[in-house]
């Protein structure tokens, strides 16, 4: 299996900003899939305090050629002033990859 899909991963504290970037990434055509999952804990440093608090998790599957755009999108549009943005590359199976590809692509109206 050598077919690769961009998995970006990002966290907001409110489930309907999550949705909203969702939304976003799907309608701009940016992602072929975010999966929001419920809320969970965060436990890190900010502003030299340890801190806790509950977000949302957004795991966006998009063409590894997306992955740039779909960062600087995120950039533009989170909520946070430093907000968790990873970029990963994942193996997939072959009719999966090809769906993200279709699905994502600029050409796909």
């Amino acid at each position: 299996m050598n077919h690769l899909v961009g998995i970006i991963l990002t966290s907001v504290d409110d489930a309907s900003i999550a949705k909203t970037l969702a939304r976003g990434l799907i309608e701009q055509q940016l992602a072929a899939c975010v999966q929001i999952s419920a809320a969970g804990t965060s436990i890190y440093h900010w502003d030299g305090k340890l801190q806790e608090s509950s977000e949302y998790y957004l795991s966006i599957k998009a063409p590894l050629s997306r992955r740039n755009e779909i960062i600087s999108w995120l950039q533009q549009h989170h909520p946070y002033d430093t907000p968790e943005i990873i970029a990963l590359e994942a193996q997939a199976a072959k009719a999966y990859a090809d769906w993200v590809e279709k699905t994502a692509s600029v050409s796909n109206p």
